[in-house]
């Protein structure tokens, strides 16, 4: 990519990441709780730098899935994710990569996405959802969680 597109990638990348204000690579734990499942998301992302010709940025999770106290073990899955942002917010979506639950695969576990936006410092907000529910989710910065 040459000339104008090039300029024009880099342009659109500039612009999301002063919609954005803070640079969201970085390490970032999140929580959902899915009233209409009973069940409760939690974990830690790692987002990566964005590409600098398409913007776009790779990210990887562990989830923890538990759904009531019926449920007391969780599910843990480890997920590989892409990140791209849409105006003002960034769309997160996942595939399941491995199960970190012994003797439990990845069949019938859904990816967990996200469109999120940022809400303060080191928080963002949105909606996480699968193929079958969705609810709100909370993002905020782990400790050292920013990269530089």
């Amino acid at each position: 990519m040459t000339g104008r597109p090039l300029l024009a990638a880099l342009a659109a990348g500039a612009v999301a990441g002063a919609a954005y204000g803070e640079d969201p690579a970085g390490r970032w734990e999140f929580r959902t709780d899915i009233a209409s499942k009973g069940c409760t998301i939690q974990g830690v992302m790692s987002i990566g730098l964005a590409d600098p010709v398409t913007g776009e940025r790779a990210c990887r999770f562990a989830s923890a899935e538990t759904c009531g106290p019926a449920d007391p073990s969780p599910i843990e899955m480890d997920q590989i994710c892409t990140i791209a942002f849409e105006g003002d917010f960034l769309e997160i979506r996942s595939t399941v990569f491995a199960s970190l639950t012994p003797g439990r695969g990845i069949d019938g576990y859904l990816p967990d996405h996200f469109t999120i936006r940022p809400t303060g410092a080191a928080r963002m907000s949105g909606t996480w959802f699968d193929r079958n529910y969705a609810d709100q989710v909370e993002f905020w910065r782990t400790r050292g969680g920013a990269t530089s």
